[in-house]
């Protein structure tokens, strides 16, 4: 999970504050071209919150010089209080992967500023800024991907055709008057004292997800100025960075090349001097084209039924079970579906829903294909069986079957791609299955699954050092803090790839 911003929750007093359970009324769901939005704001300022997602989403876009739209849409959550978020994290706000794709979790202000109750931009922009990563830059490490996520959410319209980024807030670039590691981090004036930036080696180095709350406040300090410095400084390199992944180039492989003959002493000194001398680190400045009207107002708006809450709720209660230490959130999980499926009998996704806790293959298998029988035109229902088909094996009979009628019911969902390029491997169409991974790695170019299935396609028919490339794409992509056993079923396959493929010919 990422964008868990620790220190910007308790500067804004999160940590004085005690959680408060959301309630089961006042939902609606509004739809626009990219985004999803469920929130129990109210009505004014859930459409004022839709508006900001597709307007910085057109703005954080070209921030990238490959340019182009990334496919696909998000999913956000909002809900009405900072006091409700912190029932399920004490983050202002997450960017994560559920099943259903990427995830945006946040909370709207308690004080309204001219009635909008619309979460803060900086917050909005640093969450979608992650989404958007996850698409142009796949695999990118935790020091890059937030330090890109926290640059980018200083965005600032210039006027109607200029965007800005890079100007920091004050407290991200000089040290608050407070003991930090037992040393007062003032000068002798009593003034705050400007940060000094971790050298690129550390900040590349250092384990994330087990520094401490001083640690982890440098490390977000010095990611965004290193990005900062690498952006406006090299920005060849930078280019170069964003045209080699967006050519399918792994993260790792690509910044090798990259990071070799940087000067980071000079860059280093760059960054002292811009802290030292003001708050306006590096900065830049990109032209954008006026975002449509008809882009930002709702395409559908309707109220949420109960049912569909519980849904909400089941779905912040995984990405806190998600989180380190948040193990013992995942009962919640399933009362919450249980409650959905109790209110909604007629319903197939909170059925689907609960399937997925199931981890007994067979009685998984069963299930989805009874799911199927009960709701024959439900899309996600077959979409569904034919993932569980994909992963968990079984009899090779109905696979074909359930894996074409997944792609008929959603041409465009990973799930249904992944299945029928396996599935065509099967039959001996390498040229359709090959397609079909091909439409998946566009849509979800982070998605571990999508080069399990190119590295199964590709060992079928000989090329056995690119099968095994592809399953090192899929290590390089997997979120952060993975399960340990899916770093080692990876580990196995791409071993398995090297020791048994059988080469092509010459």
């Amino acid at each position: 999970m990422r964008g868990v911003l620790l220190a910007i929750c308790f500067a804004l007093g999160c940590a004085h504050q005690s959680p408060r359970a959301p309630p089961l009324t006042g939902w609606r769901e509004l739809r626009s071209t990219h985004f999803t939005l469920r929130t129990n704001l109210p009505e004014d300022s859930a459409r004022s919150t839709l508006e900001k997602l597709e307007t910085l989403r057109w703005w954080l876009q070209v921030a990238w010089s490959t340019g182009g739209d990334s496919p696909g849409t998000t999913d956000a959550i909002v809900l009405g209080d900072p006091t409700e978020l912190l029932t399920f994290t004490p983050s202002p706000g997450v960017a994560t992967l559920s099943q259903g794709g990427p995830l945006l979790v946040t909370a709207g202000q308690t004080e309204a500023l001219l009635g909008d109750r619309s979460p803060g931009v900086d917050i909005l922009a640093h969450e979608v800024a992650h989404e958007l990563i996850q698409h142009r830059m796949p695999g990118a490490p935790r020091w890059f991907h937030e330090g890109l996520a926290g640059y980018l959410e200083t965005i600032f319209a210039v006027d109607d055709r200029h965007v800005r980024f890079g100007i920091l807030r004050a407290d991200q670039l000089y040290w608050q008057p407070l003991h930090l590691r037992g040393q007062t981090q003032i000068d002798a004036t009593g003034n705050a004292v400007a940060r000094k930036a971790l050298s690129l080696d550390e900040t590349e180095s250092r384990r994330w997800e087990s520094a401490a709350q001083d640690e982890l406040t440098e490390l977000y300090a010095s990611a965004r100025l290193w990005v900062g410095v690498l952006r406006t400084e090299e920005p060849t390199r930078m280019r170069a960075l964003e045209a080699a992944l967006a050519g399918g180039t792994s993260w790792r492989r690509a910044w090798a090349d990259l990071r070799s003959g940087l000067d980071l002493a000079r860059l280093q000194e760059k960054m002292f001097w811009s802290t030292q001398q003001s708050v306006s680190g590096p900065t830049e400045v990109r032209a954008v084209t006026p975002l449509p009207v008809s882009a930002t107002r709702p395409v559908s708006e309707r109220l949420l039924a109960r049912w569909e809450v519980h849904l909400v709720l089941a779905e912040l209660w995984a990405m806190a079970a998600r989180t380190p230490g948040g193990e013992g959130f995942a009962p919640r999980v399933r009362t919450e579906l249980e409650a959905a499926a109790a209110a909604a009998p007629a319903e197939p996704l909170p059925q689907l829903r609960l399937i997925e806790l199931e981890r007994d293959p067979d009685a998984r298998r069963a299930r989805a294909e009874a799911l199927v029988q009960r709701f024959p035109t439900s899309a996600e229902a077959r979409v569904f069986l034919a993932r569980v088909l994909r992963d968990n094996g079984g009899p090779v009979e109905g696979r074909r079957e359930a894996a074409l009628a997944a792609i008929a019911a959603a041409p465009d969902d990973v799930d249904a791609l992944t299945a029928h390029a396996i599935e065509e491997v099967r039959a001996g169409n390498a040229v359709g299955a090959l397609r079909s991974v091909a439409r998946a790695e566009a849509l979800e170019p982070w998605n571990p699954a999508v080069f399990v299935a190119r590295a199964l396609v590709l060992e079928s028919i000989g090329l056995c050092e690119e099968a095994a490339d592809a399953v090192q794409r899929a290590l390089d992509v997997l979120p952060d803090n993975p399960p340990p056993g899916d770093v080692q079923a990876l580990v196995r396959e791409r071993e398995r790839i090297a020791r048994t493929c059988a080469r092509a010919g010459p």
